[in-house]
């Protein structure tokens, strides 16, 4: 999943070298015991976002 609005140079980099990893079946058991339905939703509470019109 992409992370956009990057503030440095660095973190895009970070960010593209992410699509290179290769998870494991470790790693996927793991997360799947993590998030047993998945990761979907606002990243902040209604209450935190702002409102504009």
């Amino acid at each position: 999943m992409p992370i956009p609005g990057t503030r440095s140079p660095r973190r895009l980099e970070e960010n593209v070298a992410a699509a290179q990893v290769t998870l494991t079946s470790e790693d996927l058991a793991r997360l799947q015991e993590i998030l047993p339905h998945g990761s979907a939703g606002s990243r902040y509470p209604a209450g935190v976002m702002p409102a504009w019109q």
